[in-house]
């Protein structure tokens, strides 16, 4: 009989096959303005506060709005050429969504290290998010 897997199976696998960024390169990076911030987060969480430019795209939708073919797909989401920071709250969540973006074709994505969590404990700015009429 097989072992069962995990969630921190899964997260391990995950990591070990994508890229992470610290905090203090994500920093020096909101200069320059050319990748985008995606917070995997369910909307709650994001709702309470994250980094400032961050897309919210919830880990559990995220194969559908990155798919080209899905009728629901979100138009941010199409450019597998566009650099990503992907957050979520200590760092799981975005481990699994970066490798499943590598797996659909985006070249480069890399892991908030620490998330949010490491975010705030870094003394970073966060922002309430506009309220959305529509979020998934």
């Amino acid at each position: 009989m097989s072992k069962e897997k995990t969630l921190m199976d899964f997260v391990k696998a995950a990591k070990s096959c994508t890229k992470s960024i610290s905090i203090e390169e994500v920093t020096t990076l909101q200069a320059e303005q050319h990748f985008g911030i995606l917070d995997v987060r369910e909307y709650e969480e994001y709702a309470e506060g994250t980094i400032d430019g961050a897309v919210n795209v919830p880990r559990g939708m995220l194969e559908a709005f990155c798919d080209h073919s899905y009728p629901s797909r979100r138009a941010e989401m199409q450019d597998r050429e566009r650099p990503w920071l992907i957050l979520c709250a200590t760092g799981g969540r975005a481990a699994m969504a970066a490798d499943v973006m590598q797996q659909m074709g985006f070249s480069d994505v890399r892991v908030i290290e620490g998330g949010i969590a490491a975010w705030k404990e870094a003394e970073k700015g966060t922002v309430i998010p506009p309220r959305h009429v529509h979020h998934a």
